[in-house]
């Protein structure tokens, strides 16, 4: 049963919530294209806490408090998947996730959800087809066939290819973890395409979501979005970190399914491609990528030569936090150009940098929206930490992969 709207216990600010199912999967309406038609409104949401994350080329992920009864059913708020939540700033869609998991903690008036940004259903979706080699194709062509699932919960797909970069790629059944991993893959490499969620009011009244995909960038470059330390920023920070740091990288490819072997029933020599970036003041510091899945030469040098130069120097991440009114959280989205000055003890002589907005964290209780600032695009993978590393056995995993002959490709310096 669904209970019926009840008010919405308003935030700091002008944040308000509504939900709806995700979608009506039986189909769409005679002679409407485009994704499923949306599904049946459930209402507004009693929230008194909400915090998300979106991120650029990436998933995002989120946080609600609800007050019990919160305007949903019970047995709905805990059928995970079949229903979204929306954020409202100022009336315009922020933000949309779907619940993954939900905490009754003393039988309070309250429940905490956790939410997955609604294109992260694209991790729930396996490549259950193989594509084989695909030769020349435009890379935003690729991104939206590896990123078609989401029309299945109600998302428009939108590419713009730019002047068009084609690529070579080979997805076999099964591959990698999901859709969303490869597509994340994809976006990775140098010249890549990007992708972002975005957000708006549709032609019926209903929020809608959309994928967009494009080259060469998602987001504007003249946004005029900047914070200034001291001045406008609410909290500020600078990591300067050389864990990727390298002059040498390894990149591993993987065999197809159907490598032959040789008469000692032994697999042939596993690819690896090796891209060499010397600089005058380093030693040699090598790194090892490794790229299960990926079995065409040329996509693994693609591979290589954007780590090594993504990593050819410490990473620098940026956080700054403006309030959510200044500038207006429904002003911009990841994907923007940013500006960040400051001048701190570290930094004396000042520092002024222009990057890309790779991550947004909208804590509406606190009336902060944290800016992550990377620079130069593409954006450098964030730093894991140890606990992960060991909880993932990167080294033991690691060990089996590279186990057993392998053939190095060494690629020209472009």
């Amino acid at each position: 049963m669904i209970l019926e709207p009840r008010p919405v216990v308003p935030l700091p600010g002008t944040w308000t919530f509504w939900a709806d199912m995700i979608a009506d999967i039986g189909g769409r309406p005679p002679g409407v294209g485009g994704p499923p038609w949306p599904g049946a409104p459930l209402g507004n949401v009693d929230v008194s806490a909400f915090a998300c994350t979106s991120r650029l080329s990436n998933f995002g992920h989120g946080q609600a408090t609800v007050v019990l009864p919160c305007g949903i059913d019970s047995e709905r708020l805990r059928r995970f998947w079949s229903w979204r939540l929306w954020a409202f700033y100022d009336g315009l869609p922020v933000w949309c996730g779907v619940p993954t998991g939900i905490t009754d903690e003393n039988g309070a008036a309250w429940a905490n959800i956790t939410l997955t940004e609604l294109p992260g259903y694209l991790t729930k979706r396996q490549l259950a087809e193989n594509y084989g080699n695909w030769v020349n194709i435009e890379q935003t062509e690729l991104a939206k066939e590896l990123a078609g699932p989401v029309n299945d919960v109600g998302i428009w797909i939108d590419t713009d290819p730019g002047p068009g970069i084609v690529r070579d790629r080979s997805y076999e059944y099964l591959e990698s973890t999901s859709r969303g991993q490869l597509l994340i893959n994809l976006a990775g490499v140098l010249d890549g395409p990007e992708f972002r969620s975005e957000y708006r009011m549709g032609a019926t009244g209903r929020p809608e979501c959309v994928l967009k995909i494009a080259y060469p960038r998602v987001g504007s470059g003249g946004a005029g979005l900047g914070v200034s330390v001291p001045g406008g920023a609410v909290g500020y920070r600078a990591t300067w970190d050389s864990d990727q740091l390298r002059t040498r990288t390894y990149a591993v490819g993987d065999l197809p399914e159907n490598a032959a072997v040789d008469p000692d029933g032994r697999q042939p020599p596993r690819p690896v491609a090796r891209v060499d970036r010397p600089q005058p003041d380093l030693p040699r510091l090598d790194a090892v990528d490794d790229w299960p899945g990926t079995i065409l030469e040329s996509t693994l040098a693609e591979r290589a030569r954007t780590m090594a130069t993504t990593h050819s120097a410490p990473t620098l991440a940026l956080t700054a936090s403006p309030p959510e009114s200044f500038p207006p959280v429904t002003g911009y989205a990841v994907g923007d150009d940013v500006t960040v000055r400051a001048v701190t003890p570290l930094l004396p002589g000042g520092i002024e940098v222009t990057g890309r907005l790779i991550q947004i964290d909208i804590n509406a209780q606190e009336g902060t929206a944290t800016w992550t600032v990377a620079t130069p695009s593409p954006p450098p993978i964030p730093r894991e930490s140890l606990t992960r590393r060991l909880d993932r056995l990167d080294t033991t995993l690691q060990g089996v992969f590279h186990r057993g002959r392998m053939q190095e490709e060494v690629i020209p310096n472009d």
